[in-house]
């Protein structure tokens, strides 16, 4: 055996090792994080009452992945987009949006408040459904109940259904479950709001 066919070996298994210089790699995927987006400056009620939020979802929602389904070929699947996520559950997202709106956690001095409301929202959908290849539409399902700390009362209580068209695609999916993050913080707030007659400036 040649001295040049004895290397032939030891220059696969370099080769193999450093198969990176040999071989272009390919680009590492970028994973891309989303929230609601900013909040608006004049968002935050100065007359806000004291209210403590809650907030929770079922739990497929309870993780940061952003669903969709394909309901034209299979309707019980639920897929997620591998590239782009939520910076936080959506629960927490939207409660976040919500205690902005209303003064954040109340402050309590020497003096507490005479009354103190919880409101507890429960997210159940959260997702982009596909009628077709090209069409899509968001949907967004949560309720909420107001209620009196002092005497557990109820005080109020809601249902929001949202539903509007989106581009077919995950940036659609952000930006369609964003508008209704935003519609649906705003009804609970004025849910919060109204029975202690605070006048809600809308979004």
């Amino acid at each position: 055996m040649t001295k040049s066919a004895s290397a032939f070996p030891l220059i696969l298994m370099v080769a193999g090792l450093a198969g990176c210089s040999l071989f272009p790699s390919r680009a590492p995927e970028i994973l891309t994080d989303h929230d609601f987006g900013p909040l608006r400056a004049h968002a935050v009620l100065a007359d806000a009452p004291p209210v403590i939020v809650r907030a929770k979802s079922l739990p497929w929602l309870s993780g940061t992945t952003i669903h969709y389904r394909l309901l034209y070929k299979d309707p019980t699947a639920l897929h997620i987009y591998a590239q782009n996520r939520w910076v936080a559950p959506p629960a927490t997202l939207l409660k976040a949006r919500v205690r902005w709106r209303l003064g954040a956690m109340p402050a309590f001095g020497a003096q507490p408040p005479s009354h103190i409301d919880r409101l507890v929202i429960v997210l159940s959908r959260f997702d982009q459904d596909f009628t077709a290849p090209h069409h899509a539409f968001v949907r967004l399902t949560a309720s909420a109940r107001l209620y009196d700390i002092a005497t557990g009362q109820v005080l109020a209580r809601q249902t929001v259904n949202l539903r509007q068209s989106c581009a077919p695609d995950a940036q659609g999916a952000v930006t369609g479950l964003s508008e209704l993050a935003r519609q649906a913080s705003a009804a609970f707030v004025r849910l919060a709001t109204h029975s202690r007659g605070v006048k809600d400036p809308g979004p």
